[in-house]
């Protein structure tokens, strides 16, 4: 089941640990900073909950976190107190990934939130780096510097087959057997092929429009220093 991990300064010590939320979610409850990201060193999560904090301190807490490279994959949740005045969005806040909502820690807007946005497996996945890209497989997304590129699962795939072996020629049986669990015939790689190819022309408009290179008679290499 997802495992939530809930930083809200002023819980009371009584309810600190304890799942708050019922069944379906394994949930833990901390007061400070530094408990919580003692947590973040000794588990995995599947999502953030950050409570009552100010939008200052939301950001830096986040990036604490963040910090911590298998953490980068992690939604956040910022929970914004009811009487707070505006509604302030701190640079930290992803919208692709994270949320906003106003509420108290225990309320029903609040849990269907949290709810909604843990999801199982998150806090496994690993962000996938060489050189200046980073690969997202949980949302399936290549990034360099400013720029992100959305993938097919199977792209996100086969790049993060190419990205672990960066600068280095990654056969096609490896790549289809990998992938596909399958044998490279005729079929497969022409299926490999497209999927090379339609990764290229999504990296056409970028800096790195020629890193995916075809190494002839021997397979793929995703040469990250053309990209520089």
């Amino acid at each position: 089941m997802p495992s939530v991990l809930i930083l809200a300064p002023g819980v009371p010590q009584a309810i600190q640990g304890r799942n708050l939320l019922g069944e379906r979610l394994t949930v833990e409850v901390t007061a400070s900073v530094d408990s919580a990201l003692a947590e973040a060193d000794a588990r995995v999560y599947d999502l953030l909950v950050l409570v009552g904090l100010g939008v200052d301190a939301q950001q830096a807490t986040a990036q604490q976190f963040q910090q911590r490279r298998r953490w980068r994959l992690v939604p956040v949740l910022y929970v914004i107190e009811p009487g707070a005045p505006g509604l302030a969005v701190p640079g930290s806040y992803r919208p692709e990934m994270d949320g906003i909502v106003r509420g108290a820690l225990g309320s029903a807007v609040v849990e269907r939130r949290i709810r909604a946005m843990a999801r199982e497996g998150i806090a496994e996945a690993e962000m996938v780096t060489a050189g200046p890209f980073e690969l997202d497989p949980v949302r399936a997304r290549l990034r360099l510097r400013d720029l992100e590129v959305a993938l097919t699962e199977r792209e996100t795939e086969i790049l993060a087959i190419l990205l672990n072996h960066a600068n280095r020629t990654v056969s096609a049986e490896e790549i289809i057997g990998r992938g596909w669990g399958a044998g490279a015939d005729e079929r497969y790689l022409q299926i490999l092929r497209r999927h090379v190819s339609n990764i290229r022309r999504k990296l056409g408009d970028t800096p790195a429009s020629r890193s995916v290179r075809t190494v002839r008679g021997a397979g793929y290499r995703f040469d990250t220093r053309i990209a520089g």
